[in-house]
């Protein structure tokens, strides 16, 4: 019986080393997002390789020493007198403790030695003030975790216990450095380095900038045919072409991904179903789970995704659904598996590898060359989509649709305690100068920005005496315009009238007088009425003057001639025979002529006007005027009126149409069966025209 409860005893002792084991591997995993730990244990790590570098111990193997990039290795401190004192606070690096100072378990020169490293990287290696910070709080939570509640709170010296208690980035030498820091960065104008909002009319002339770059058109006209029943391998999709599309149809997504979702897209979105998104590491969500807000926490990170089909280069919903379908028909072949990144990386073979997230240098690469391609000016980092939705949905979007900060803060993923000033301040300093513009102090009626958000309540508030007063002499002064116009109007229709029945007389007049052999003027003013006074309207650019109301008398030849004619041929001197019935075209419709003119003075080469004709079809080009593809021209457009634009709709179209539907956008076969597309689109539509001739989709006329 002994022995049997010696071994039932070693079966416990076992367990509790297992669950301690188990615990801290459950903090080390999942008290902080991944990022932050991944983060948190480089700044220590890099501390520790400076700290052993002044000392001759091995503190660090040599391999590991092998691994350290230049960038991370620790300067000594110069020994000028403008240098840092390294021998103050009584020689601290001298204590034999100090080479031990960024251990698990700190000591009595733990602070000074953090204090020191910030001092370096702050002001001899000028980081930034956030890397600052996020320095002193990898140390802080190091120390925290090392012993339950032994080295948490401020650090002092117990003189009861005679020993150091609290932890050592909560010191008066750390918070000193921290704040130097800051105040450094303030006076060196630090924050103007911050990235510039990517606002709403950034993201419509960077989408333009994508249809001018690659027709998008063509990819959702194949993904079209794919759900219509069609095979990805039948739309013959060349190679360059697919890697053309999916490279402009990624950026665009994760554009718009990152403006609806606040995201700073390095932040891998796990999975997605029913456009209801999921980010698994999104910024503050522990905290919420720290106050024990389990309620929110069931929906927290989860954002329903809607249309929004009247901000297209925003529209999250439109480019999500087109960007997985891409992903599934001409790429993988399957459907999404739960761990595959929406956002993969694609190697310089442009396979796509659904395992592997995108990177953040690609993505600031893609930012770089979509702003100075769309012509956008100023600083742009990975940060500037969470700020350009945030900052649109606070204070720019239309009356009635902006959300208050409480709706910011969630969306964001801001902590609940962030107080309103300092969110306001990181993300939202343009309000603050809006705020405080008081340019506009002479307008008659004052917007009042310092009063509401962005001055919105003058939209609102009622209307003042004295503006009524306004509005009612403003209107009073265009109905009289108005009434002035009228009668106008009416004098210029009765002058017309009289010049009309002017012009009849006469042709009655000269009806009754067959017999008269030549052209005669009958002087018989009792037979007519006074006449008016000349009236010379413009009609299409041509002045029409009123004759002398003295009727003319036809011979009987000409009476004769006429009468025998079916249609009549009147050249009289009346205006109505000289007004054109012919309306002016639509004014601001254009076909752009081919081969293109830049607006450098340069052309495209004759041998890519057909591409050229293909992108008027598809996307159009606004930077020429052509805003509205000639695919969605209505029919009045090209017809009545705009009959000016037919011959050349119908060229376009002749072209565009047998590239889409007779060779579904394959260039390689189209140029195949239309060699002469090398020749100029001249050449080209007559070999087109004779394919379809020959098809019996064409019917020569004949001459």
């Amino acid at each position: 019986k002994k022995a049997a409860w010696k071994k039932g005893s070693a079966t416990p002792k076992a367990a509790l080393a297992d669950v301690q084991k188990c615990k801290d591997l459950g903090i080390e995993t999942h008290l902080q997002a991944n990022n932050t730990r991944a983060n948190y244990a480089g700044h220590v790590r890099r501390g520790r390789q400076w700290l052993a570098s002044y000392f001759k111990t091995p503190a660090i193997s040599e391999s590991e020493r092998g691994d350290i990039a230049s960038d991370d290795l620790l300067i000594p401190m110069p020994s000028s007198p403008a240098s840092f004192d390294m021998h103050s606070d009584n020689d601290a690096h001298d204590d034999p403790a100090f080479k031990d100072a960024f251990d698990r378990i700190p000591n009595r020169c733990s602070h000074k030695a953090l204090a020191l490293f910030m001092s370096l990287k702050g002001f001899h290696e000028n980081l930034s003030k956030t890397t600052i910070e996020s320095i002193r709080s990898a140390f802080k939570k190091m120390w925290d975790l090392s012993d339950g509640d032994t080295y948490r709170g401020k650090w002092h010296f117990d003189e009861a216990r005679r020993c150091w208690e609290g932890n050592p980035a909560d010191s008066a030498d750390v918070y000193d450095v921290l704040s130097s820091i800051k105040h450094k960065a303030s006076a060196e104008g630090g924050d103007r380095t911050h990235s510039m909002a990517m606002m709403k009319d950034y993201m419509d002339r960077v989408l333009r900038w994508h249809q001018a770059a690659c027709p998008l058109e063509i990819a959702l006209h194949m993904i079209e045919k794919t759900m219509s029943g069609a095979q990805p391998s039948d739309l013959h999709l060349d190679f360059e072409t697919r890697k053309q599309l999916t490279q402009h149809l990624e950026q665009i997504t994760l554009v718009a991904s990152g403006w609806t979702l606040w995201t700073r897209c390095d932040l891998s979105i796990d999975r997605a179903s029913y456009f209801e998104i999921f980010l698994s590491n999104r910024k503050g969500w522990q905290k919420k789970v720290d106050k024990g807000q389990w309620e929110v926490d069931l929906r927290s990170n989860h954002y329903k995704i809607y249309p929004r089909p009247e901000m297209l280069a925003c529209d999250n919903f439109f480019w999500m659904l087109v960007w997985i379908k891409w992903l599934e028909f001409f790429h993988y072949g399957r459907t999404l598996h739960p761990n595959d990144f929406l956002f993969p990386v694609m190697g310089a073979n442009s396979v796509v590898h659904p395992g592997q997230p995108i990177s953040h240098d690609t993505v600031q690469k893609w930012i770089n060359e979509s702003t100075a391609g769309a012509g956008i000016l100023g600083n742009f980092s990975t940060h500037c989509f969470r700020r350009g939705g945030a900052q649109y949905w606070f204070m720019f979007a239309p009356v009635g649709q902006r959300w208050t900060l409480a709706k910011v803060r969630w969306w964001g993923g801001w902590a609940e305690g962030e107080h309103r000033d300092t969110l306001v301040r990181y993300l939202l300093n343009e309000l603050h100068a809006y705020e405080t513009d008081y340019s506009d102090a002479l307008a008659p009626i004052s917007r009042g920005a310092d009063v509401s958000l962005t001055g919105e309540h003058a939209l609102a508030r009622p209307a003042s005496t004295e503006e009524l007063c306004m509005v009612h002499a403003s209107v009073a002064a265009d109905v009289n315009c108005l009434r002035n116009d009228i009668s106008s109007v009416n004098n210029s229709l009765r002058s017309l009238t009289n010049v009309v029945v002017q012009a009849a007389c006469t042709t009655a007049t000269a009806l009754q007088h067959p017999d008269s052999s030549r052209f005669s003027v009958v002087s018989d003013l009792s037979c007519t009425e006074t006449p008016s006074p000349p009236y010379a309207p413009p009609v299409g650019g041509v002045s029409i003057t009123a004759v002398s109301a003295q009727p003319l008398i036809l011979s009987r030849p000409v009476a004769s001639k006429i009468a025998t004619s079916h249609s009549t041929h009147v050249k009289a001197s009346s205006p109505s025979a000289r007004i054109t019935s012919r309306q002016l075209p639509t004014p601001g419709l254009v076909i752009l002529r081919v081969p293109v003119l830049r607006p450098n003075g340069t052309t495209n080469p004759k041998t890519k006007s057909w591409k050229d004709i293909v992108t008027h079809w598809l996307v159009g080009d606004p930077d020429q005027g052509l805003t509205t593809p000639l695919k969605d021209w209505p029919r009045e457009w090209y017809q009545g009126a705009n009959r000016q634009f037919a011959s050349k709709y119908h060229q376009r179209a002749t072209i565009a149409l047998e590239f889409i539907n007779q060779y579904d956008s394959n260039e390689a076969r189209f140029l195949a069966a239309y060699p002469e597309a090398e020749l100029g689109h001249t050449q080209l539509l007559k070999a087109v025209n004779k394919a379809r001739t020959a098809r019996g989709e064409r019917v020569s006329r004949t001459k």
